[in-house]
């Protein structure tokens, strides 16, 4: 069902009405042109290689010799290759079977529970989940078991396998939320007339529901494959960074993101070229993968003809062909009852094996981490001698985040406003398109942007990078935007109709009718996606590294290289165990994993008042 479209107060435009929507519709043209710029820049920084295809071998050799000039890129591809493939086999049957549990079997209270704990597993940043991977994981996990197989492992349990089990617990939420979706848009129909027929409720999952929800969650698949190839912080921790093919299920390896997070900030010339050529093939499978998730997405929830006439508006999506029952006899019937408790059993188990990761994580890092709590942990520096604390990246993380908010929030609504208020306009549909696809940009792919556009511009001769906090926060903003955007407009598109007809029988104008009741109106979901923002960048690490870059002291201007908490656990987590710095790591991981939760408790409970102020707005 489309929601209507606002009312429009009838009438000549007022110069502040023309102003306004001017104002609104070239926020909305400011995203369109990130989006081009993107794309531009980073093409016409890697158009040296792109234009050479037969000199370069990027994709047809596996010889990385930069001091050679020799750029081929095949390691990289098929370590990418490897950890999506190993992801997606663990993270698709668990996430579908946890969805199937929750959508048909969970109780209500049991099914709230769980999609918090998935909305926290989904907000844990990379770098945290990297650092997990290695002391948790790897060294605990994978690198005793190698040991037993006899298979020596000079990473300590990195490698690929590790990255690729990290990887299918960082997109387990994403293919569960998305596949629990669109089976509860399954009519009860075809659940009742299954059910009816004799079918056990597994017979109604595997005939009914999932045949029904089959597009959308080959569309959360997609969605989570361009996640798993765009991760970055996490992969370039795990997996042990060696730069050649090893086929051995203790090898290790390489990924496109993570060899662009090592090697870029110091590249020139041909290798800066080829490596942000590897951005550019990154951001072209990323946006494939989410073009074809969205097509899956609205062909789903488009009514498709029936056999022997066409679609009529009042038609409602074809039946799957009613399952029939497993069997007539005695012996069947129990066959299928005994099968239908060992598949209930199995969906339950799906969704716990789904939630333990979370309480794996936290529990690891408050264990590690918390004994470094105290207050020169908050008031030194690294190198201070009476005490060690990381006082300089907290306060830069701080700056970063507050310059980006205020960068991307007034952007981000007034582009929301032009969507949701004036959906008649042409470019309505394409800035709505362009910022869902920027949305799922690997942040990697934003950093290169940052990097190429404001440390090394592509328009000067700079020897020496120009990073800053400028150039941080604007590749955080980048990032915001997308979120800020689909928040407010979903917001304004909840305010009902009737108040924007009411507000033009008083007589006030578009402008006002915007500012002074449907803005007010949905604010509370406009903040919960300011929130939902904040928790996205709070933790990033890639574009960072590219732009940002950090430092030992201080920042005393936004122009000045900026140290922020999470470069801080990526550098550390390479120290001996039992080192401060290793210490100051956990204690950073643990820090900045409460502040994600405490952001993501805060949404809920803003959300918890979204119903009471649309009542009170209705």
């Amino acid at each position: 069902m489309t929601t209507p479209a606002p009312a429009s107060r009838s009438g000549p435009p007022s110069w502040g009405d023309f102003a306004f929507r001017w104002l609104c519709q070239s926020a909305g043209m400011f995203v369109l042109a990130i989006a081009a710029a993107l794309v531009a820049v980073l093409v016409f920084k890697a158009w040296p290689v792109l234009s050479e295809p037969g000199k370069y071998h990027l994709l047809t050799s596996k010889k990385w010799y930069p001091d050679d000039d020799e750029y081929g890129a095949l390691v990289f591809v098929y370590g990418t290759v490897v950890t999506s493939l190993i992801a997606m086999l663990i993270a698709v049957p668990l996430g579908v079977g946890s969805a199937a549990y929750l959508s048909e079997l969970a109780p209500p209270w049991v099914r709230k529970v769980c999609a918090f704990l998935l909305e926290m597993l989904a907000a844990i940043p990379s770098v945290v989940f990297g650092f997990w991977g290695v002391e948790f994981l790897a060294k605990q996990g994978l690198a005793p078991i190698f040991e037993a197989m006899g298979l020596s492992n000079v990473a300590a349990g990195q490698g690929l396998l590790a990255a690729g089990l990290v990887l299918s617990v960082m997109i387990l939420p994403y293919i569960t939320a998305v596949s629990f979706d669109v089976m509860q848009a399954v009519p009860r129909s075809q659940r009742e007339g299954s059910l009816a027929l004799g079918s056990t409720r597994w017979q109604t999952i595997w005939r009914v529901v999932l045949p029904y929800a089959r597009p959308g969650i080959l569309a959360a698949c997609f969605l989570a494959l361009g996640r798993a190839i765009g991760e970055t912080m996490a992969v370039t921790m795990v997996i042990a960074n060696s730069q050649y093919l090893d086929f051995r299920i203790n090898g290790t390896g390489d990924t496109i993101p993570s060899v662009i997070a090592k090697e870029l900030f110091e590249a020139s010339g041909d290798k800066q070229a080829a490596l942000v050529a590897l951005g550019v093939l990154l951001l072209v499978i990323t946006l494939v993968m989410n073009v074809a998730a969205r097509l899956l997405v609205r062909w789903v929830g488009k009514p498709r003809a029936r056999r022997g006439r066409p679609v009529r508006l009042d038609d409602t999506p074809p039946a799957p062909e009613p399952p029939r029952p497993a069997a007539e006899t005695a012996a069947g019937q129990a066959r299928a009852k005994r099968t239908d408790r060992v598949m209930r059993f199995a969906l339950a188990l799906c969704q716990f094996l789904t939630v333990v990761p979370l309480f794996l994580i936290l529990g690891y890092i408050a264990v590690r981490g918390v004994g470094g709590l105290n207050w020169d942990f908050f008031t030194k520096l690294p190198n201070d001698r009476d005490g060690r604390g990381l006082k300089h990246a907290i306060y830069g993380s701080a700056m970063l985040v507050g310059m980006a908010t205020a960068f991307a929030v007034p952007l981000g609504v007034l582009a929301a406003v032009f969507l949701a208020e004036y959906r008649t306009n042409r470019l309505v549909a394409p800035i709505r398109f362009v910022a869902e696809l920027l949305g799922g940009v690997p942040s990697i792919v934003i950093g290169i942007f940052g990097y190429a556009l404001l440390v090394y511009p592509v328009w000067m001769d700079v020897k020496r990078g120009m990073f800053s906090a400028w150039a941080g926060a604007f590749a955080l903003a980048v990032m915001m935007l997308p979120v800020v955007i689909r928040a407010a407009e979903e917001a304004m598109r909840l305010v009902p109709n009737s108040l924007r007809e009411a507000s033009y029988a008083l007589g006030a104008s578009r402008r006002q009718t915007v500012l002074k009741v449907v803005l007010p109106a949905a604010l509370p979901a406009i903040i919960t996606g300011v929130f939902l923002a904040l928790g996205r960048i709070a933790g990033e690490t890639a574009p960072l590294i590219l732009t940002a870059r950090g430092s030992q002291f201080m920042p005393r201007t936004p122009s000045d290289p900026t140290p922020f908490l999470p470069f801080y656990i990526y550098r550390f987590a390479s120290y001996a165990p039992g080192s401060p710095e290793i210490q100051l790591a956990w204690t950073a991981a643990f820090v900045l994993v409460a502040v994600v939760v405490m952001l993501n408790v805060g949404v809920r409970l803003i959300s918890g008042k979204r119903v009471v102020a649309a009542a009170r707005a209705d």
